[in-house]
């Protein structure tokens, strides 16, 4: 069988969120086999290392956001795109994200291969998703809840749900959690509450914390955890100092620890607004915690309400708070929705996305769109 190259396009050099940790998964089990990969992105940084470390050759070729194109800036990187995808004997390419899609896009139907465009947010982007469904041989989106960002396309075979996946191995159950809570200042029996994710608007940490201020009033020594670093960071830090949790409420920044941080906390929670998916469930969930999260997005179709966790309507922190305190006293039932969502975890490995996403690349490479069954 002829191996066929794959070119993967990122909107980012930097880790700044699931995508790129999907992407990184992906490519690390990558069928060698069949495919051959090489990655572009728009500058270097930490995704451009960990790719390099797979050995997977990576090209740094600036892509300018949209919104201030400039059309010789714009053309002068279509060029360069056109030349590696001529001189490299491309046969597909994989957008991991919009803006990526759009120089993607032009150069695939300019040099008649197909793309993979791959969605993992809610909120559409206007006539950019149309111009990009129209450039695109297959739609990737991470949930059904995603695909509805698409009801419009009357070419529904051209969607596919794959979920993103996780690294069972290294999200687990283990019992390491004593050198994390020391690290964090927090004793060994003082429930901790804790939250991942970037400090973005839609995952609306401020209900997390007002919520952590009514499980406090209920259970005086509770600690919590909020792990991620972003652009709402000095407004949350203001909002625990007036409602005087300075004590209680962890600022731990950016980690590369996650499965440890995971291993210290006895209930994970997640106060989103909106979530295509919500990564930070399944990594809990994978490490048997018990999961509070919000009715949004595509969390319904991760956490089953009941069984793997608790599921509470967006903005309301107090349902927040009682879902979290009810685990944080019943730890029986703490204990069995974690082994629960441990199991529900397996749904979501990152073995099945890659065989899911290269079965998609062979469909597309033989000209046909795939089922748009998960």
């Amino acid at each position: 069988m002829k191996k066929r190259n794959i070119l993967y396009l990122s909107n980012f050099g930097d880790i700044v969120g699931g995508g790129e940790v999907s992407l990184l998964g992906l490519l690390s089990l990558l069928d060698a086999s069949r495919f051959v990969p090489a990655v572009v992105c728009p500058a270097e940084g930490e995704l451009a290392e960990e790719i390099r470390k797979l050995g997977i050759e990576v090209s740094i070729i600036p892509m300018p956001r949209l919104k201030w194109i400039n059309p010789v800036s714009f053309f002068r990187t279509l060029s360069v795109l056109l030349k590696l995808i001529r001189g490299r004997e491309i046969s597909l390419v994989h957008a991991n994200g919009s803006r990526c899609a759009v120089y993607g896009g032009i150069a695939c139907r300019l040099t008649k291969i197909p793309m993979i465009w791959h969605v993992r947010i809610l909120e559409s982007d206007g006539l950019l998703d149309r111009l990009l469904a129209g450039l695109a041989s297959v739609i990737i989106v991470n949930s059904n809840a995603v695909k509805d960002r698409f009801k419009w396309l009357k070419d529904r075979n051209k969607l596919e749900t794959v979920y993103n996946g996780i690294d069972l191995n290294k999200f687990r159950v283990h019992p390491g959690s004593a050198g994390i809570r020391r690290e964090l200042g927090v004793a060994a029996g003082a429930p901790l509450v804790g939250t991942v994710g970037r400090l973005d608007w839609y995952k609306a940490h401020q209900h997390f914390i007002q919520a952590a201020k009514l499980v406090k009033e209920a259970m005086p020594g509770a600690r919590f955890l909020i792990a991620g670093e972003g652009a709402e960071r000095a407004k949350l830090e203001a909002q625990v100092k007036e409602l005087g949790l300075e004590e209680d409420v962890i600022f731990a920044g950016q980690r590369r620890d996650i499965p440890d941080i995971l291993a210290g906390l006895d209930v994970f929670a997640l106060s989103s607004v909106s979530e295509g998916f919500g990564r930070g469930i399944v990594e809990a969930m994978a490490c048997g915690k018990p999961v509070v999260a919000t009715m949004v997005g595509g969390i319904p179709e991760v956490v089953e309400d009941g069984l793997t966790g608790k599921l509470v309507p967006a903005g309301d922190p107090a349902a927040l708070a009682g879902a979290i305190t009810g685990f944080l006293k019943d730890k029986e039932l703490a204990a069995a929705m974690g082994a629960a969502g441990r199991k529900r975890a397996e749904r979501f490995s990152i073995g099945l996305n890659a065989e899911k996403t290269q079965d998609i690349y062979e469909s597309a490479l033989s000209g046909r769109c795939g089922s748009g069954e998960q």
